[in-house]
């Protein structure tokens, strides 16, 4: 009896830690970092305004979802006039397409955790399919008591195939075509209320239920005699 017991509650805890883990995007400390060539050199910079949910489950790793936004008008490439005319329609074209984005379809476990996530990425008007290879960093609790995981994923895609194509030229033109992306992600891990988990939030004691007040009886009387409130019952009434 007591190993059948056993086995349950180890059953319940194992099944209790491998439940699907959702996370929230921290855009603060999250970067969309870019490379290209430019002439015989390259041009770097990074999107800062990257948010949305991840959700991985430790017990399949080959299941989970990604729904990614960038907004283009987060662009900084240490030079505000360049920044500027990437934002026009010579290259982003921000005022018509102000975010770049990714929905995941599928994911594939490489390794431990690693792997690669494959899905949709949708920027100047154009839907592609693209494979992210990603790997878990690490996952810590920060000073606040909030539970931290962070993500780095690499890929690479033509502009051309979205439409961009200013300086091209064939793939011999001033800009390059290719451009290299760097995503670096730190993530909030949620509860089931959709807040971030938060290990040093104090627990919510309910106040205990405040016990009704006795009613005093009415003192009996102890010489015998009826009481003349009774006796007068039903003359006046």
């Amino acid at each position: 009896m007591r190993t059948t017991l056993a086995i349950a509650l180890l059953g319940l805890t194992l099944n209790a830690w491998a439940a699907p883990e959702t996370y929230r995007i921290d855009d603060t400390h999250s970067f969309a970092n870019w490379s290209v060539r430019h002439i015989v050199g390259k041009t770097t910079g990074t999107f800062t305004g990257v948010k949305g949910t991840l959700m991985l489950d430790p017990a399949n790793p080959n299941t989970g979802s990604a729904n990614v936004t960038v907004s283009l008008y987060s662009l900084e490439s240490g030079h505000r006039a360049r920044d500027v005319h990437l934002l026009t329609s010579d290259f982003l074209d921000a005022n018509a397409y102000p975010e770049m984005r990714f929905v995941a379809s599928g994911f594939r476990s490489t390794g431990k955790d690693m792997g690669v996530m494959s899905g949709q990425l949708t920027l100047h008007g154009a839907t592609r399919q693209v494979d992210i290879p990603y790997k878990i960093l690490g996952t810590a609790t920060d000073p606040w008591g909030n539970v931290r995981t962070a993500f780095e994923g690499t890929f690479s895609l033509n502009r051309s195939d979205y439409g961009i194509m200013k300086f091209v030229d064939g793939g011999n033109g001033m800009i390059g075509n290719a451009v290299e992306i760097t995503l670096l992600v730190e993530a909030l891990k949620l509860g089931a209320d959709g807040q971030p988990v938060n290990l040093k939030a104090k627990p919510v004691v309910q106040p205990a239920p405040t016990p009704a007040t006795a009613q005093p009886a009415d003192p009996a009387r102890k010489d015998g005699r009826p009481d003349l409130k009774d006796m007068l019952k039903g003359i006046f009434n």
